[in-house]
């Protein structure tokens, strides 16, 4: 080993010294730094505020799908052909719909299960009302179970759903004739009935001014025009 001189040494010194001086250094900003980024990719994911609502739109429920599902407490039912009576169906209402799929459509608000209380093919009936606190409900959906369980028929008991001809509760027979050709008119399940086979409507009518004897004998020809409509079975 050759000995140690001064110019030997001064030369290993500062090789120490810059070796220490290549040492990355951990100062208080780069401490910041790395703890910034996590969250700041946090607040990307899941951001403090909450967008807000458009204006004139209404907050949604999820069903028991997770479906979601607008959640109003009435029927804006109109002229417009939201809910107008047409062939087999009331607005968004089908007959051969799945009765899963009404009870996706209808907000439960507005719709209440009750039994059969007229002759029909099925075991349950759902009322729907216009509005949450209505006494009577506007529309009476049969369902039929064979076996999957569908809307059988659609019963109109409320004079503001109508066709697009304007005809509804509170009609009288001959407006019903002059746009529908009736195919039958006489006894029905419980009432006198006018029954239109081409657009699959049966119309319920209000007998009680003609003369009880004259009841069994009506039909297309001999009933008055002014008989009023009382009620429209859509099948």
């Amino acid at each position: 080993m050759p000995p140690l001189t001064m110019k030997n040494y001064v030369s290993a010194l500062l090789l120490c010294l810059g070796l220490v001086n290549c040492q990355p250094k951990k100062t208080e900003n780069n401490t910041e730094k790395i703890t910034a980024e996590p969250a700041a990719v946090l607040d990307s994911v899941f951001p403090t505020e909450l967008p807000a609502l458009p204006p004139n739109r209404t907050a949604t429920r999820l069903d028991s799908t997770g479906d979601a599902a607008s959640a109003p407490t009435s029927l804006a039912v109109n002229a417009s052909a939201e809910w107008r009576i047409g062939k087999s169906r009331v607005g968004p209402i089908r007959v051969g719909m799945a009765v899963n799929t009404l009870l996706k459509t209808i907000p439960a608000e507005i719709l209440k299960e009750v039994p059969i209380t007229r002759e029909g093919r099925g075991n349950r009936a759902y009322e729907i009302r216009r509005q949450a606190a209505a006494d009577q409900p506007s529309l009476l959906v049969e369902e039929t179970c064979e076996p999957i369980c569908k809307v059988w028929r659609i019963h109109v008991q409320d004079p503001a759903f109508k066709t697009k001809e304007g005809l509804g509760v509170g009609s009288t027979l001959a407006e019903v004739k002059k746009h529908y050709k009736i195919s039958y008119l006489g006894a029905g399940e419980t009432e006198i009935v006018a029954i239109a086979d081409e657009a699959k409507i049966t119309f319920l009518l209000d007998v009680s001014k003609v003369s009880p004897a004259q009841v069994p004998r009506l039909n297309v020809n001999n009933t008055p025009g002014h008989t009023p409509v009382i009620g429209l079975l859509i099948l």
